[in-house]
């Protein structure tokens, strides 16, 4: 059971990653701590580099989901537990002159831009919503128009909803976090004042197109690796546009691959390394439009790693929460029972009991099954 590429290989033998959110103010990012700390360990199985973890995905749990499975567990030489020991141990890296992936920029005092695996700056301006813009052709990109907090008001008056809003500045979001979607003037109103209300300096009004499909089209690049396709899934979001997995189930249309091939060579020759996803709409008009680039891994990047070695067409990644600390041995035994069953591929497992007051307990993994039918079965009844 091994993935198509690691980490390793991407971005060398003496990175070190972290793929947790940073400990800093940011209206866009989400704010769920234990949900965040739990995604720490979603791409160990295929870093074959050392991950800073939160301990709570290192119990003895999550090495027996490991172990049903038939992955070799990886204990992490790295791993923290409150704020203060994330950001010593990033501190401690860039000391030892580590060479630091990571999801998102962190705060200058937190961890040195040199310490970066690419340049920092570069790496942030490719991940926030307004430099697509200046990254692809206009003709793969919605109607869309960057304006001034303070010319809000008069920029609006030639849009009409259903529109959506996103952050204009450099501020990197996650999730659909920080994307608003305005069916009427009333939904575009209180959008428009939370932007105000969290002193976005711009913000961007854009098209709400009519989807038939929504993909994750990833790629890798590396000198050595070259650009390469990793594959695509479509994406569930909620009505909200929040994230909330994504579906491997049938072939990607070429035309959707061709344009997140053009957008991964503009990246690179600005001089991206790494894995990139980007969301790319098929229109009812059959037009392909990019409405998010996300240059790092993305949540499915596991599920297209290990997408053969599954040896299934269906594949679904999702993660999943225990209704309530009282249900978290229930939540773990069914875990357990669908991963020995050979339809559940475990990624990581946030043990809720690892703490003094238990908290909720979380999974993160890879459904695989000939139908998707078969797998909605199985999820309901993890689910309920």
């Amino acid at each position: 059971m091994k993935p198509k590429l690691t980490l390793r290989q991407i971005y060398g033998n003496h990175a070190v990653y972290t793929p947790r959110t940073p400990y800093s103010d940011n209206p866009w990012m989400m704010d769920d701590p234990h949900k965040l700390d739990a995604l720490t360990s979603r791409e160990v199985a295929i870093a074959d580099i050392p991950v800073l973890v939160h301990r709570a995905t290192q119990t003895a749990k999550a090495q027996e989901l490991h172990q049903l499975a038939g992955i070799p567990w990886v204990e992490q030489p790295y791993s923290y537990e409150t704020q203060e020991e994330y950001i010593a141990q990033v501190q401690a890296w860039c000391e030892e002159g580590k060479t630091i992936v990571c999801q998102y920029i962190h705060d200058i005092e937190h961890m040195s831009r040199d310490c970066y695996w690419m340049d920092a700056e570069k790496f942030n301006e490719l991940n926030t919503k307004a430099y697509i813009d200046h990254l692809i052709d206009s003709k793969f990109v919605p109607s869309r128009l960057n304006v001034e907090t303070y010319r809000l008001s008069d920029a609006i008056k030639n849009w009409q909803p259903p529109v959506v809003l996103k952050p204009g500045d450099d501020s990197p979001t996650s999730g659909g976090y920080g994307v608003i979607i305005c069916q009427n003037k009333n939904e575009l109103t209180d959008g428009l004042r939370q932007f105000r209300m969290t002193g976005t300096e711009s913000v961007i009004i854009e098209e709400l197109l009519q989807t038939k499909d929504n993909y994750s089209c990833q790629f890798v690049y590396s000198e050595e690796l070259g650009i390469q396709f990793l594959g695509a899934s479509q994406q569930i979001t909620d009505d909200n546009g929040i994230y909330e997995g994504n579906i491997i189930i049938d072939k990607v249309p070429k035309k959707v691959i061709e344009v997140g091939r053009h957008i991964m060579e503009r990246g690179v020759a600005e001089g991206f390394v790494g894995v990139a996803g980007f969301d790319l709409i098929v229109t009812e008009a059959g037009d392909v439009q990019a409405i998010d680039l996300n240059f790092r891994q993305n949540g499915s990047t596991s599920m297209l790693m290990f997408h053969d070695a599954l040896g299934k067409p269906i594949n679904k990644f999702a993660s999943y929460v225990a209704q309530s600390p009282l249900q978290n041995e229930s939540f773990y035994q069914t875990i357990k029972k669908f991963i020995t069953q050979g339809v559940l591929f475990p990624l990581s497992f946030y043990d809720g009991d690892y703490f003094p007051e238990s908290v909720e307990s979380r999974f993160v993994g890879i459904w695989y099954a000939d139908t998707l039918e078969k797998i909605e079965t199985y999820e309901r009844e993890l689910l309920y």
